[in-house]
C-alpha cells in the first residue's frame, strides 16, 4: 500500500545518549560509540498522522552509514562500523572518526557531562497501514490500529541530536583522551605539511603521526609550494587533490582481491581524506599502513601514473564508449591510451559531468548532478585572472557534447546515400539570396582578330540558371533524465541519429528535384532522350544509341555541343548490368562473324541510386536510366552549400529555461537544390 501523502519519507526514531570517557588516558585511535537505537514497540514521529512500528525483520542496511551532528551532513562526526538487528533490538556500533569541529563538539560535550540522544533514519521501502481497532503483532508484540508498519526499510543515517522521542533506546559514546589533546608538531613540520594543504590544527593522532613519518622520509617528500593565491585557484588546487586521492583509492581496490568490508573501510578513509583536506601523498602512506593488516592475495604494487585529463581525452572516452567509426583518425593514439587507461570501462554521462565539473573546481560529493555541479559542468564559474597561455583555462559540457556528438553526427550522414555527390555540381554561396549563373548558348567562340587588333565582344544572353540554399533542422534536449539515467547514448546515438536524419532530408530535396525533370526537362524538344531497353543481349546497342544522341547535341548557336559522358545512372535493378559491360573485355554474339571486343569496357563510371525507384515521389521508374556528363563541366542539377559546408553541423548549449537541467542540441544543414543544363545529360527510356 502506497505511503499517505502527509508522512514523511524518513522514519527518524531518537533516543537519549549517554557519553563516557574510556578509560586509559594514553589510549590512542578515535572515540567509539554504540548505539541502541530502537527496541521495536511503537513511535510517535512528528510528521506522522498514526504511530509507527518498524518490522526489524525487514530493515536493511545501507551501504555506508555516516554519523552527523544535527542530520547535516556538512558537519560530519564519523562512521557506523557495526549494525545488529537481533534480540528485538536495532543496535550500532561506530567510530568518531571525521576531523571536524562537529566530532569534537560531540566529544567534548559529552565529557563535560552533556546528554545526547540519537536519531536514526530509516526509509520506509513497504509501508501497511493498519485501520483502527485492528490488531497486528510485529517484533514479538501486539499491536492495535490505527498504526502504520514499516514492513521493509533501509537503515540511511544516524546523527547526534539534543532531544528525542524513543525513551527505551540509548546511546553511549566511549572517549579517548587522546582525541580531546591538540596536535603537538614541530614548528617546521606543520609549515611543511601546512604548505600541502594539510589542515594541521584538526588533525587526528594517526594524520599527526603519518604526516611527521612522511617528513622524515618514510615517503617521498613533496616540494613545499605556495598556497594559491585566489579562489578560482584554490578551487582548481583542492579539485587535484580530491582526484589524487580518488585515484590513489582506486589504486588499491584495483590491486586487491577484496571483500564488502574492505571495500567499505577504504571507502570511509577516502572520504575522511577528502573532507579533512589531508595531502595526496599523506593519503597514499595510510593506506600503506591500513591495508597492510587487510589479507591480501598477492603484494599490492602502485599503478603507472594516470595521465592529466584533458579536453581531449575526455571527448576521446566518449567516443570509444560510443564506439565512434574512424575513431582514430580523429584522435592521436596517446589521447586514445589515456582515454583507455583512466576509463577502462568507458566513461558514463555522469562521471562525464562530474569530471569537468572538477576540472572547474567543483568539490561536492553529490553522486547525481546537481544545479551546483551542472553550473561548474557548463563552465558557470569565476574567471581566473589573466596568466600565462592556456593556464587554468575553463572547459565545459556543452563544448565537448558539441565536439563528441558532431562526430557522431557525421558518421550518420555518411551512413546513408550518397550517389548525389557523383551527378550534382557543387558550390559554396554566402548567404542565402538567389543565385544566378548563365546557360552555355555558344556566344563566347572566339572570332579572328582583324590587322587593326580590336577584339569584338561576345554575348552571354539573358537566359539563366537559378538556385539558392534554405536550412533543415531539428533540436532536442539532453534531459536531466538522461543524465540522471547515465545514458551515454543521449550524446553518441542520438546524434548519430540527427546525422541519419539529415541524409534523409537531403536525399529527399535533392531527388525529389532530380525526378521533376521526367515532364519536361529530359524531353523529345530538348533532344536529351534516348530509346532502348537495358538487358545484358541489349546493353551494348542501348548504350550505342544513348551516345549517338549526344553527339547530334548542339549549342544554341547551332555548333555541336563537344562534350561527352562519363557516368552512368541507374536504378538498382540494371547496376549490375551496367557494371558487367564497363568491366568486360569481350561481347559474346549470337550468330555470324562480328567483333568480340567490348569497347565500353571501363568507359563509364557506372552510379545506381534506389530514390530512383522511390515510389513516393512524381516521376519515379524501374527502367529509366541516365547517361551524365561531368557535373563539375556541364550539370544537369547544380547543389548550393551555405560557406560550402556539405555536411550538417550540431550545436550544443546549456538549456536555457530555469527550469531544465540538461544541455540543447540543434542538427541543421542548409543547401538549395535545382535543375541546371538539359544538354548535361540523355534519359534512356529503358524501353
Amino acid at each position: 500500500m502506497p505511503k499517505p501523502k502527509n508522512n514523511p519519507k524518513i522514519i527518524a526514531i531518537a533516543a537519549p545518549v549517554t557519553i563516557t570517557a574510556a578509560e586509559g588516558e594514553g589510549e590512542s585511535g578515535p572515540p567509539s560509540f554504540d548505539v541502541v537505537a530502537y527496541t521495536g514497540g511503537l513511535m510517535d514521529l512528528d510528521g506522522w498522522d498514526a504511530p509507527v512500528v518498524v518490522d526489524l525483520k525487514g530493515v536493511s542496511f545501507g551501504k555506508s552509514l555516516v554519523a552527523n551532528l544535527d542530520h547535516e551532513t556538512s558537519k560530519r562526526v564519523g562512521h557506523v562500523t557495526a549494525a545488529d538487528k537481533s534480540d528485538g533490538q536495532l543496535t550500532l556500533s561506530g567510530k568518531v572518526s571525521a576531523a571536524t569541529d562537529a566530532a569534537r563538539e560531540v566529544v567534548e560535550s559529552a565529557a563535560k557531562g552533556f546528554i545526547w540522544q540519537a536519531s536514526i533514519e530509516a526509509s520506509p521501502d513497504e509501508l501497511r497501514e493498519v485501520a483502527a481497532g485492528k490488531s497486528v503483532k510485529v517484533n514479538g508484540q501486539e499491536f492495535t490500529g490505527p498504526l502504520y508498519v514499516a514492513a521493509r526499510s533501509t537503515l540511511c543515517g544516524f546523527a547526534f541530536v539534543s532531544h528525542g522521542a524513543d525513551e527505551n533506546t540509548s546511546v553511549s559514546i566511549a572517549a579517548k583522551a587522546a582525541e580531546l589533546k591538540e596536535p603537538n608538531m614541530d614548528p617546521k613540520i606543520k609549515a611543511w605539511a601546512e604548505g600541502m594543504g594539510v589542515d594541521v590544527d584538526n588533525a587526528t593522532p594517526e594524520q599527526v603521526a603519518t604526516i611527521e613519518a612522511n617528513y622524515a622520509g618514510q615517503n617521498k617528500k613533496l616540494a613545499a609550494v605556495d598556497p594559491p593565491t585566489d579562489i578560482f585557484a584554490q578551487r582548481k588546487a583542492n579539485a587535484a587533490r580530491v582526484r589524487g586521492i580518488r585515484e590513489v583509492a582506486e589504486t588499491f581496490l584495483n590491486k586487491r582481491r577484496n571483500t564488502e568490508e574492505d571495500i567499505d573501510a577504504i571507502e570511509k578513509m577516502t572520504d575522511h581524506a577528502i573532507e579533512s583536506s589531508m595531502s595526496v601523498e599523506a593519503f597514499r602512506l595510510a593506506m600503506w599502513e591500513a591495508c597492510s593488516d587487510l589479507p591480501q592475495s598477492h603484494t599490492v604494487t602502485t599503478r603507472k601514473e594516470q595521465p592529466k585529463i584533458s579536453e581531449r581525452i575526455l571527448m576521446a572516452a566518449v567516443c570509444e564508449s560510443g564506439n565512434l567509426n574512424g575513431i582514430g583518425k580523429a584522435f592521436t593514439d596517446q589521447e586514445l591510451q589515456a582515454a583507455h587507461d583512466r576509463y577502462k570501462s568507458g566513461i558514463g554521462l555522469k562521471q562525464l559531468y562530474r569530471e569537468v565539473a572538477e576540472l572547474n573546481g567543483y568539490t561536492g560529493r553529490d553522486y547525481d548532478v546537481t544545479a551546483e555541479m551542472n553550473r561548474y559542468a557548463m563552465g558557470g564559474v569565476p574567471q581566473p585572472r589573466i596568466r600565462a597561455a592556456g593556464e587554468f583555462s575553463t572547459i565545459s559540457i556543452p563544448g565537448i557534447l558539441g565536439n563528441v556528438a558532431n562526430k557522431f553526427l557525421l558518421e550518420g550522414w555518411g551512413s546513408g546515400e550518397m550517389v548525389w555527390e557523383s551527378v550534382t555540381a557543387i558550390e559554396s554561396v554566402k548567404d542565402f539570396k538567389e543565385r544566378s549563373s548563365y546557360k552555355l548558348n555558344g556566344y563566347l567562340k572566339y572570332a579572328k582578330v582583324g590587322p587593326s587588333g580590336e577584339i569584338t565582344h561576345g554575348t552571354i544572353g539573358e537566359e539563366k540558371y537559378t538556385n539558392q540554399a534554405d536550412t533543415y533542422g531539428r533540436m532536442l534536449a539532453l534531459t536531466r533524465t538522461d543524465i540522471i539515467n547515465d545514458d551515454l547514448g543521449a550524446i553518441t546515438k542520438v546524434p548519430y541519429e540527427l546525422g541519419v536524419g539529415g541524409n534523409d532530408a537531403f536525399n529527399d530535396v535533392f531527388w525529389t528535384e532530380f525526378l521533376s525533370a521526367d515532364a519536361t526537362f529530359f524531353d523529345a524538344g530538348n533532344l536529351n532522350v534516348s530509346a532502348g531497353t537495358v538487358t545484358s543481349a541489349t546493353v551494348i546497342a542501348t548504350l550505342i544509341a544513348a551516345e549517338l544522341v549526344f553527339a547530334t547535341q548542339t549549342k544554341p548557336n547551332g555548333t555541336p555541343l563537344g562534350q561527352l559522358p562519363d557516368r552512368i545512372l541507374c536504378p538498382p535493378a540494371q547496376k549490375r548490368i551496367f557494371m558487367a559491360a564497363m568491366n568486360s573485355t569481350l561481347v559474346v554474339g549470337d550468330t555470324g562473324p562480328i567483333p568480340s571486343a567490348n569497347t565500353f569496357a571501363g568507359n563509364y563510371e557506372v552510379h545506381s541510386s534506389s530514390y530512383l525507384i522511390d515510389q513516393t515521389k512524381t516521376g519515379w521508374s524501374a527502367v529509366k536510366w541516365y547517361l551524365l556528363i561531368n557535373p563539375a563541366r556541364t550539370p544537369v542539377i547544380s547543389t548550393a552549400f551555405l560557406n560550402g559546408r556539405r555536411a550538417p553541423i550540431i550545436e550544443t548549449g546549456e538549456a536555457t529555461s530555469f527550469n531544465t537541467l540538461g544541455v540543447q542540441m540543434r542538427a541543421y544543414h542548409d543547401f538549395g537544390v535545382n535543375l541546371q543544363e538539359p544538354r548535361g545529360g540523355v534519359q534512356g527510356t529503358g524501353a
